[in-house]
């Protein structure tokens, strides 16, 4: 061992009986990263949650059918894990101290993960199964998916689909990041996707905007769009920016009334007359009945693309098939 005099160390012999003593040294002086290195056990996390919610060791053993001795025991083992007191004395009862304010939403997000991981391979035979994540967005989800899951059911029944939705401007990071397997995204090619590393595309539909208007109103004239409020996305998003493009196509300079981002709520605003807006054919499967769709070609499209990797599995390519040929009907020439 070493101190330190001006800048020259001067090294002090320390003496010690054996080895073993040396080893105790070394170890409390670094007890408490050791105890980290070591973490915990999914046990003690329990006896955690259950003592933090029921407030006492007696009563979290009694729930849980363990001794107080053996509470205590996983209570003292994850004190020295988190290097920290995660309980303070109150009264007969215990509160839970900052740690264990800041452990216990997290504990109990890694029992419920626990617990959904052992449902997921309760029963499973993996030899002859397949699980295949499926990216969705609104219009997509409610249009398609139905089709998509009965279909793999009749060609596919070793495949269980289970859709997520994800927001269609992350689709594609969704996939490269392996979050989903594949999903069903939007490329409008007045804004085309950029090519990227990790992901393949094709193209399985493809629709023209047409004007939202209320059910009933009659074929709008050039004018009536240039002096009308019109509902639009964001401009920093991708369907933002292709709307605003269409618009110009239309050639006029859409004055941008209200900013909304879900289809859903765009299309109700434009059937109660508070101002236009852009869809698709499938868009409007989240409108109701107090909405038309007047077709205007002019105003261009998108494109509905199922995104995987380059080198899918089979069943995920099994699955982009069967979601090609739902949509594929619906094609344009």
């Amino acid at each position: 061992m070493s101190a330190e005099c001006g800048s020259l160390p001067i090294v002090v012999p320390v003496t010690f009986k054996d080895k073993s003593e040396f080893m105790k040294t070394v170890f409390r002086k670094h007890e408490k990263s050791y105890a980290v290195a070591m973490g915990w056990t999914l046990g003690q996390l329990r006896t955690f949650v259950t003592v933090a919610e029921l407030g006492s060791m007696t009563r979290a053993a009694e729930q849980l059918g363990y001794s107080i001795g053996a509470v205590s025991q996983h209570m003292s083992a994850l004190r020295r894990a988190v290097g920290s007191e995660l309980f303070l004395r109150r009264g007969r009862g215990m509160i839970l101290a900052e740690a264990g304010r800041t452990l216990l939403p997290r504990a109990r997000s890694i029992l419920a993960a626990q617990k959904q991981a052992e449902m997921a391979m309760l029963g499973r035979d993996f030899r002859s199964e397949a699980i295949v994540t499926l990216g969705v967005f609104g219009s997509a989800s409610t249009r398609a998916l139905p089709s998509i899951v009965r279909a793999l059911g009749e060609r596919h029944p070793h495949i269980e689909v289970r859709a997520r939705e994800i927001n269609v401007e992350t689709m594609s990071a969704a996939v490269i990041d392996g979050a989903i397997d594949l999903g069903i995204g939007i490329n409008y090619p007045a804004v085309p996707l950029p090519p990227m590393r990790g992901l393949s595309w094709r193209t399985v539909a493809s629709e023209d905007f047409g004007i939202v208007v209320p059910a009933g109103a009659p074929r709008l004239t050039p004018l009536d769009l240039a002096e009308a409020d019109w509902i639009l996305p964001p401009a920093e998003e991708l369907f933002g920016r292709a709307m605003r493009l269409a618009t110009s196509a239309l050639g006029i300079a859409a004055k941008e009334t209200h900013i909304v981002t879900d289809t859903a709520v765009a299309l109700a605003l434009a059937g109660t007359g508070l101002g236009l807006t852009l869809a698709t054919p499938i868009m409007m499967s989240l409108g109701g009945p107090d909405v038309n769709l007047h077709p205007i070609a002019e105003a261009g499209g998108r494109e509905i693309i199922v995104l995987t990797s380059p080198d899918p599995a089979d069943p995920v390519a099994a699955v982009a098939e069967v979601v090609a040929e739902v949509f594929r009907p619906r094609m344009g020439p």
